[in-house]
């Protein structure tokens, strides 16, 4: 874990789920941007899954591309941790995550524990498992229950846990949704990596949830996506404003890692680059014109999609 703090308070001091008013732009911007820190950047291995390539090999490919991190998928409790761990000190890189099944660790929580803290101090996030119906507010609340019980299994690894969303978790619970009631239910101590494309594509603007649950959000999955048709796309080709996004999460507090990941490449390593070339972007001091390594960005939160 790599954790920056920005700016701290924002969700606390009362920010709404409508951010994109002047008064909150004069409010945190020039003080957000006021210490310019990059956040670090990290990649999903999942992305890599058909290139045939191994875990160090990726992580190597990963370096080569500009990633100060990476995220694997595949890394569990029998892993021979032993090449990870070499191309982790040749590289310089670190495991800024690692997506594990609730379940793998509440069933295994000693090998677990013993094999990542290894690594450093990975939090293990589950890659979207949860209730059948995301659209039932007891079964929302047990997870976060179960959720907040596998930190505490954890941390006696120095290891914490979080938890990863697709779309299903934003059905509508009256007024509010699945993932907000998870949200609330949630200690301090667990994570939630928004993905910011399927938050989009569930109805659900990513920049309002990641100020709404600042405590708990602290690193994005940098998925770019298109609503309607619903596809995968390059980061910068989608329906999502990642440079608002970026700007949101840089302004919220505890900041982790932003982390690239596409779904459906048809280039994957192509993609790699792409993605880390476009957060070293987003990752550019403030200024008022905009970001000039962005040709029309917007430097300021605002609306992602409108349809």
């Amino acid at each position: 874990m790599n954790r920056r703090r920005v700016l701290q308070g924002i969700g606390a001091a009362g920010v709404g789920t409508t951010i994109t008013s002047t008064a909150w732009q004069a409010e945190t911007t020039v003080a957000a941007q006021e210490t310019n820190e990059d956040i670090p950047i990290s990649t999903q291995f999942y992305s890599y899954r058909d290139t045939g390539l191994s875990v160090p090999e990726l992580i190597q490919k990963a370096a080569d591309a500009g990633y100060d991190a990476f995220e694997p998928y595949s890394v569990g409790a029998n892993t021979n941790v032993n090449p990870i761990l070499r191309a982790m000190d040749d590289t310089g890189l670190e495991m800024s995550s690692a997506h594990i099944s609730i379940s793998a660790v509440e069933d295994n929580t000693e090998a677990m524990g013993k094999t990542f803290s290894q690594f450093g101090t990975p939090t293990l996030i589950d890659p979207g498992s949860g209730p059948d119906d995301w659209g039932n507010e007891a079964a929302v609340i047990d997870f976060a229950e179960r959720c907040n019980a596998a930190a505490d299994m954890l941390a006696e690894y120095d290891l914490e846990f979080g938890h990863h969303n697709h779309d299903a978790e934003f059905a509508e619970i009256g007024d509010t949704t699945g993932y907000d009631i998870f949200a609330e239910n949630l200690d301090n101590q667990v994570q939630i990596q928004l993905d910011v494309g399927w938050a989009l594509v569930g109805g659900r603007d990513p920049i309002s949830f990641t100020v709404d649950h600042s405590t708990n959000v602290r690193s994005l999955h940098m998925k770019n996506m298109t609503v309607d048709p619903q596809e995968f796309t390059e980061i910068h080709e989608g329906d999502v404003n990642m440079r608002a996004v970026a700007t949101a999460f840089r302004n919220t507090g505890d900041t982790d890692y932003l982390v690239f990941e596409h779904d459906a490449p048809e280039n994957p390593l192509e993609s790699m680059q792409i993605g880390a070339d476009w957060l070293e972007k987003l990752n550019q001091p403030w200024q008022p014109g905009g970001i000039g390594a962005i040709e029309g960005a917007d430097t300021h939160p605002a609306k992602l999609y409108s349809p």
